[in-house]
C-alpha cells in the first residue's frame, strides 16, 4: 500500500532490515556505537526510530545520515 505523506502524522519510523541482510541485534548495536539509539519491534527484521519535540530538523538530518551509512556499512560487511 502506498504511503500518502501529506496525511502522515507520526513521530515513528520503521526500518526494514531484511533487504540489507542484517540481524536486528547487530544493526542496533552498530547504530548504538555510531551514537544513534533506535529500538527493536516485535518484528524480527524491523527496527524503530522515534523523535521527540526537542529534536530539530538538523538532528534528524544527522541521525538519518548516520543510520544510512551505518546500516549500509553493516550490509556490506
Amino acid at each position: 500500500m502506498p504511503v500518502e505523506l501529506d496525511r502522515v502524522e507520526t513521530n515513528f519510523l520503521q526500518i526494514e532490515l531484511g533487504p540489507l541482510g542484517l540481524e536486528r541485534d547487530d544493526a542496533l548495536s552498530r547504530l548504538r556505537d555510531a551514537g544513534v539509539g533506535l529500538s527493536a519491534t516485535v518484528q524480527p527484521t524491523v527496527i524503530r526510530a522515534v523523535t521527540h519535540l526537542e529534536i530539530t530538523d538538523a538532528d534528524i538530518d544527522e541521525a538519518s545520515d548516520l543510520i544510512s551509512s551505518t546500516l549500509l556499512a553493516g550490509a556490506a560487511a
